[in-house]
Protein backbone atom coordinates (compact mmCIF):
# COMPACT_ATOMS: atom_id res chain seq x y z
CA UNK A 1 0.00 0.00 0.00
CA UNK A 2 1.17 3.68 -0.75
CA UNK A 3 -0.25 6.33 1.60
CA UNK A 4 -0.29 9.81 0.10
CA UNK A 5 -2.59 11.46 2.66
CA UNK A 6 -0.72 13.32 4.86
CA UNK A 7 0.16 11.92 8.40
CA UNK A 8 -2.37 13.44 10.99
CA UNK A 9 -1.11 13.52 14.82
CA UNK A 10 -3.76 10.98 16.97
CA UNK A 11 -5.06 13.72 18.89
CA UNK A 12 -6.32 15.25 15.87
CA UNK A 13 -7.67 12.08 14.53
CA UNK A 14 -11.95 13.22 13.88
CA UNK A 15 -14.45 10.74 14.36
CA UNK A 16 -15.82 10.02 10.53
CA UNK A 17 -12.46 11.43 9.18
CA UNK A 18 -10.80 9.74 6.60
CA UNK A 19 -7.38 9.65 8.17
CA UNK A 20 -3.48 8.24 7.85
CA UNK A 21 -1.49 8.23 11.73
CA UNK A 22 1.62 6.45 12.04
CA UNK A 23 2.72 5.46 15.48
CA UNK A 24 4.46 2.41 17.04
CA UNK A 25 2.43 -0.68 18.59
CA UNK A 26 2.44 -0.87 22.03
CA UNK A 27 -0.33 -3.79 22.50
CA UNK A 28 -2.02 -6.34 20.69
CA UNK A 29 -5.01 -8.08 21.65
CA UNK A 30 -6.64 -11.14 19.77
CA UNK A 31 -9.87 -12.62 20.83
CA UNK A 32 -10.42 -16.14 22.24
CA UNK A 33 -10.68 -19.34 20.02
CA UNK A 34 -14.63 -19.46 20.59
CA UNK A 35 -14.87 -15.88 19.16
CA UNK A 36 -15.16 -14.32 15.66
CA UNK A 37 -11.98 -13.69 14.88
CA UNK A 38 -10.59 -10.49 15.59
CA UNK A 39 -7.00 -8.60 15.85
CA UNK A 40 -6.44 -4.95 17.41
CA UNK A 41 -3.09 -3.24 17.14
CA UNK A 42 -2.99 -0.07 19.62
CA UNK A 43 -0.77 2.53 18.52
CA UNK A 44 0.75 5.30 20.12
CA UNK A 45 2.45 8.54 18.57
CA UNK A 46 2.97 10.63 21.12
CA UNK A 47 0.28 12.79 21.17
CA UNK A 48 -2.80 10.10 21.59
CA UNK A 49 -3.49 6.56 21.03
CA UNK A 50 -5.67 4.48 18.62
CA UNK A 51 -7.03 1.11 18.24
CA UNK A 52 -6.95 -0.59 14.57
CA UNK A 53 -9.28 -3.50 14.08
CA UNK A 54 -8.59 -5.93 12.00
CA UNK A 55 -12.21 -8.27 11.72
CA UNK A 56 -11.71 -12.09 10.58
CA UNK A 57 -7.87 -12.10 11.17
CA UNK A 58 -6.00 -13.34 14.90
CA UNK A 59 -2.48 -12.52 12.91
CA UNK A 60 -1.01 -10.41 9.98
CA UNK A 61 2.53 -11.13 9.85
CA UNK A 62 4.32 -7.87 10.67
CA UNK A 63 1.83 -6.80 12.78
CA UNK A 64 3.76 -7.36 16.49
CA UNK A 65 3.75 -5.42 19.92
CA UNK A 66 7.17 -2.51 19.11
CA UNK A 67 6.50 -2.20 15.30
CA UNK A 68 6.28 1.33 13.73
CA UNK A 69 3.08 1.41 10.91
CA UNK A 70 1.06 3.70 9.28
CA UNK A 71 -2.08 3.07 9.29
CA UNK A 72 -4.92 4.54 6.81
CA UNK A 73 -8.93 4.57 7.09
CA UNK A 74 -11.78 6.47 8.43
CA UNK A 75 -12.11 7.15 12.49
CA UNK A 76 -15.28 5.49 14.62
CA UNK A 77 -16.31 7.33 16.92
CA UNK A 78 -18.63 4.09 18.21
CA UNK A 79 -15.67 4.12 21.51
CA UNK A 80 -13.53 6.64 24.06
CA UNK A 81 -10.74 5.50 22.28
CA UNK A 82 -10.24 6.56 18.16
CA UNK A 83 -10.52 3.42 16.00
CA UNK A 84 -9.74 2.40 12.53
CA UNK A 85 -11.79 -0.98 11.38
CA UNK A 86 -9.61 -2.92 8.89
CA UNK A 87 -7.59 -0.16 8.03
CA UNK A 88 -5.18 -0.15 5.33
CA UNK A 89 -1.15 -0.29 6.70
CA UNK A 90 2.39 -0.02 5.77
CA UNK A 91 4.92 -1.59 7.98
Amino acid sequence: MTVTDDVVNIENAAARTLVTVKGRIVALRVEPRDAAPQLTARIDDGTGRLDAVFMGRREIPGIEAGAMVTFHGRVSDAEALPRIFNPQYTL
